[in-house]
C-alpha cells in the first residue's frame, strides 16, 4: 500500500477486481484490515482508496455497498 503526500492511498490488489469508485471493500491482510471506500481503479488495476475510521467490525454494515 502506498500514499501520495496528502492524497488517498492506493495498492495493486493481489486477485484483480472490478470495483467502481465508491464502493466499500475490506483491505488489509491476516495482521491488519480495514474498511475502505474506493476513490478509482486505474487501467492498470491500481485501486486508489481512503481508509474509513474504525474497526471492520464498526464498518461491517458498509461493506459492499457504493456511496456517491
Amino acid at each position: 500500500m502506498m500514499r501520495d503526500s496528502a492524497g488517498p492511498r492506493w495498492a495493486k490488489p493481489a486477485i484483480p477486481l472490478a470495483s467502481a469508485a465508491g464502493r466499500m471493500l475490506v483491505a488489509g491482510n491476516r495482521q491488519a484490515q480495514a474498511v475502505v471506500r474506493v476513490v478509482a481503479v486505474d487501467d492498470d488495476g491500481q485501486v486508489h482508496f481512503t481508509v474509513l475510521p474504525g474497526s471492520v467490525e464498526k464498518n461491517r454494515h458498509l461493506i459492499g455497498r457504493a456511496l456517491a
